[in-house]
């Protein structure tokens, strides 16, 4: 075992759990911050609210709540999601500074110490969803790696060398003016391979002990095991953090292969290497953590997927493609799993960018946020060119989104900037409002909390269903029949608050004014307007009740269909033995009554009465 090793890992992990928890403490004491959190918030209000129901009625129409995350939610409700991200951002800088002392990098204090900045980025930014997620993938890797020996442990069956007796030196050093063997010759191959069972530098074999003996078959078994379930667990705590672990496996799988097929150098022999390469024990690892991603994601996308596309720019493509060209070209040649990774990170953002995909921009948050830790762990530079290579990096696509801390605490983040709107609506007929989206999303909280929302804080489903605010140019007679088509009856503004990006040319229309925008109500900082000729949330002869998060109430005086302007769900039940559902035009919902009275249109993993 290497010396560093014989020290443990307490010199990696005493600084980054100290400076991690720190910095989480020094968040929970700041105000509210970050693009991102009012969704997280938002989430889990409704899971204490309504617990394990599927379909949120507060937002869109009606949208999944699972089809975001599975895990956040309930664990957000349970303790808080600003406690959670700060407990996600302490267990993911320590999981990631014990896998850099365990992986033996060259700076694993200084790369642990990055990590821990960038988790605390992320949690600036509100991404608390994706801050549990990472820590699960983190966790997955790391299970991985203890099923691997030290970097540079003996061989099985074979010892560390024995000390020299006592009274005898060391070796000799070579005689003064010698020089140390040649390097190879440029254009030679590198020496072949290290005969099964030796370390492949960062990425050993499989089934080894901590001195490179053999470990019990059913420790290896249940390392295996513990990664494809943490690496599930991620998934389904965050999708996105579950692709990052399962390109993790992939970039291990590979490494072997394309390694053999490097080292034989011309194309005859490369195929020569390929055909006598085989499997070897790093394999049962990296198939789990690309295994436990797909089966994890693959019934959660099929039940409770929302579909949509995420947004993402040319730009934004081509500064994170290179990063992660720097990372493969300045990593060494000794970790080619890193390597193998920077590439496959390159092929990911241009998936995202030319595949549309609920993935899209996220992919960018692999090379945004791990460039500079392994830089910092790995490169093998100086002081200072490592350093300018880190300030050049930061320079081109910092980890930090420094609007979401200079906005932290702002007036559109507290209750009480929402409280007179809803206090407003609260007296007026149920029904549907559209409240121009806020630049950092706090109305799909509060507004949402009280009446339902014909719109929310899901990009990937606001492109889907409202795909005319993302076009090029939204003019009046777009933006009124969205309105009516979506049964929308008050549409809010803020005008002194700073709207969405996507949101600009519709608050650009709402403040100058539209006939079929009605002021009916305003103070000093909303105004709220009735749309004239907008449909009903519920047809006639039916009588809309009630409407909330948790689902829709309506008095129906005849037998007969009822178009229920509520989109389509599987998941979709209704109170009463009278009535039954189906779907209707459009994607809405018909309720189909065989019996008059009042019903209500809720939603179980246990649905009932569909016609």
């Amino acid at each position: 075992m290497p010396e560093e090793h014989r020290r443990g890992p307490l010199r990696v992990l005493a600084p980054t759990l100290g400076a991690s928890v720190l910095l989480s403490v020094a968040y929970l004491l700041a105000p509210a911050m970050g693009t991102d959190l009012a969704a997280q918030q938002a989430r889990a209000e409704f899971f204490a609210g309504h617990g394990w129901a599927p379909v949120d009625f507060g937002w869109y129409g009606g949208v999944g709540q699972f089809g975001y995350s599975l895990l956040t939610a309930p664990l957000g409700a349970l303790i808080g999601m600003r406690l959670l991200g700060a407990l996600a951002s302490v267990a993911a800088s320590v999981a990631f500074g014990w896998l850099l002392w365990r992986t033996g990098v060259r700076r694993p204090v200084v790369g642990a110490l990055a990590g821990v900045l960038v988790f605390a980025a992320n949690l600036v930014s509100g991404r608390v969803t994706f801050a549990v997620g990472l820590a699960l993938a983190l966790a997955a890797l790391c299970a991985a790696a203890a099923a691997l020996p030290y970097p540079g442990s003996p061989p099985a069956g074979r010892a560390d060398p024995a000390p020299p007796p006592a009274g005898r030196a060391d070796p000799a050093p070579p005689l003064a003016g010698r020089a140390d063997p040649a390097p190879p010759l440029a254009g030679r191959a590198d020496p072949a391979p290290p005969p099964a069972g030796r370390d492949d530098v960062a990425l050993p074999l499989a089934g080894l002990d901590d001195a490179g003996h053999p470990r019990s078959a059913w420790r290896r078994r249940a390392l295996v095991a513990a990664v494809f379930l943490l690496s599930a667990l991620a998934t389904w705590a965050s999708p996105v953090a579950g692709l990052f672990a399962g390109l993790a496996g992939a970039a291990v799988l590979l490494t072997a292969p394309v390694g053999a097929a490097l080292r034989a150098g011309s194309r005859v022999a490369s195929r020569a290497g390929l055909r006598s390469w085989r499997p070897d024990g790093r394999w049962p690892q990296a198939l789990s953590l690309c295994l436990g991603p797909v089966l994890a994601l693959a019934p959660m996308a099929v039940l409770f997927g929302n579909g949509g596309r995420q947004p993402f720019t040319a730009e934004s493509m081509k500064i994170h493609i290179a990063l992660a060209v720097v990372v493969v070209l300045v990593v060494p040649r000794r970790l080619p799993a890193v390597r193998i990774a920077g590439a496959l990170t390159v092929v990911l953002l241009l998936g995202a960018f030319y595949l549309p995909s609920p993935i899209g921009s996220n992919a960018l948050r692999l090379p945004m946020l791990f460039t500079i830790p392994v830089l910092a762990a790995v490169a093998e530079l100086g002081r200072v060119r490592l350093a300018l290579l880190l300030v050049a990096v930061w320079w081109w696509q910092p980890f930090l989104v420094a609007g979401d801390l200079g906005r932290a605490g702002s007036p559109e983040s507290r209750p009480a900037f929402h409280r007179s709107l809803v206090a407003e609506l609260a007296g007026r007929a149920p029904g549907r409002i559209e409240v121009v989206p806020l630049r950092d999303h706090w109305e799909s909280v509060y507004a949402a909390a009280r009446v339902p929302l014909a719109r929310g804080w899901e990009r990937q489903v606001d492109t889907d269903r409202n795909a005319l605010f993302y076009g090029d140019e939204l003019t009046p007679q777009q933006y009124v029949a969205w309105l009516r088509a979506n049964a929308v009856s008050y549409v809010a503004i803020a005008p002194g608050a700073v709207p969405d990006r996507y949101a600009r040319a519709e608050a650009a229309l709402v403040q100058q004014g539209l006939p079929e925008l009605r002021p009916v109500w305003q103070d000093g900082t909303w105004r709220l307007y009735e749309v004239t000729g907008a449909q009903p949330l519920v047809s006639s002869p039916a009588r809309l009740l009630r409407s909330d998060r948790g689902g829709v109430e309506l008095g129906v005086p005849a037998r007969g269909d009822v178009l229920v302007r509520v989109r389509w769900s599987r998941w979709l039940t209704v109170a009463g033995a009278g009535a039954c559902l189906t779907e209707g035009p459009d994607g809405w919902t018909v309720l189909r009554v065989a019996v008059p009275g009042d019903y209500r249109l809720t939603s179980s993993l246990r649905p009932a009465a569909k016609c």
